[in-house]
């Protein structure tokens, strides 16, 4: 019954799904072939009572060891993009470097400076993606599109309430299927150097060698949250094959098979050893994710 929505794939490895590469499975995925099927098959979902969860390229995300007895729902096929003259409107599925890529060639401005963040649209406006000069992916946002409630639904900028790595749409059920974006006039040459710089920056400063979900804990106000572990030496600390990394303290990278207890129990080590060496509560960036 689930193929009448999209591809499907049974007892299906989630693995590349997130990319701490945690092993853990589900018991169906299903990638909706475009926005009606996937209204319909959340519609079929909701009427059965049958558990879901979307999935995205599971970056900023720590997936349970156990497997889940539900659906995973990933947008990989919801990844069209519309440019007309400065507007763009791009589905949640499509890969945020390939948009970038995508904008530049047309000689839009605007984007660049997220152009090596991991992920697709629809995560990196869920979670407020940034990097580099403190450009957001919200900068350049007009209005996002929402499934609430099985009705599509248009949310101007103005009612999304954002902040550091956060935007309004987290707790909520909204699924973000699509955003508008106003770019700029720019330079092409200038746009691909601004992109080949953040991404030397990104690969000098962060450990792209390894597995990783990207930054392990929000900083705290006036404190670099790497600084703080660092300096509590904590670099090279592990559990299992779940390690602090030596190049960003901040970072918890898999040097092989870390399962989510590995990677949980480390957080816990961290959080504790700063509590009781600078009485400061670390809190988390990445989300801890527990099937229901």
């Amino acid at each position: 019954m689930l193929n009448k929505y999209g591809g499907l794939e049974e007892n299906a490895s989630l693995e590349t799904y997130n990319t701490y590469g945690i092993k853990t499975q589900t018991k169906y995925l299903v990638k909706p072939y475009d926005l009606e099927s996937l209204k319909e098959l959340l519609l079929y979902l909701d009427d059965n009572k049958i558990p879901y969860y979307l999935l995205g390229k599971g970056s900023n995300v720590i997936l349970p060891d156990n497997p889940f007895s539900g659906v995973i729902i990933s947008l990989a096929n919801l990844n069209k993009m519309e440019f007309h003259d400065h507007t763009l409107k791009v589905e949640a599925g499509a890969i945020l470097s390939k948009v970038v890529s995508a904008a530049i060639k047309r000689n839009l401005q605007g984007l660049e400076t997220l152009g090596s963040i991991p992920g697709t649209i629809g995560g990196a406006l869920y979670g407020n993606a940034s990097f580099y000069k403190d450009i957001t992916i919200y900068d350049k946002v007009k209005e996002v599109e929402v499934i609430r409630n099985h009705e599509l639904v248009t949310v101007p900028k103005e009612d999304i309430r954002i902040s550091h790595r956060h935007s309004s749409f987290k707790g909520t059920k909204d699924i973000i299927v699509s955003a508008t974006f106003v770019l700029d006039d720019g330079d092409k040459e200038l746009m691909e150097e601004e992109v080949k710089k953040t991404r030397e920056k990104r690969m000098a400063t962060q450990p792209y060698e390894y597995k990783n979900a990207g930054s392990v804990f929000k900083n705290p106000e006036n404190f670099s949250a790497g600084k703080l572990i660092d300096e509590a030496h904590l670099k090279g600390c592990h559990v299992g094959d779940a390690y602090v990394s030596e190049k960003h303290a901040n970072f918890i990278v898999n040097k092989g098979c870390a399962t989510s207890k590995d990677i949980k129990e480390l957080i816990k080590i961290i959080k504790e050893k700063i509590k009781e060496k600078d009485n400061i509560e670390l809190e988390l960036e990445q989300q801890i994710i527990e099937w229901e």
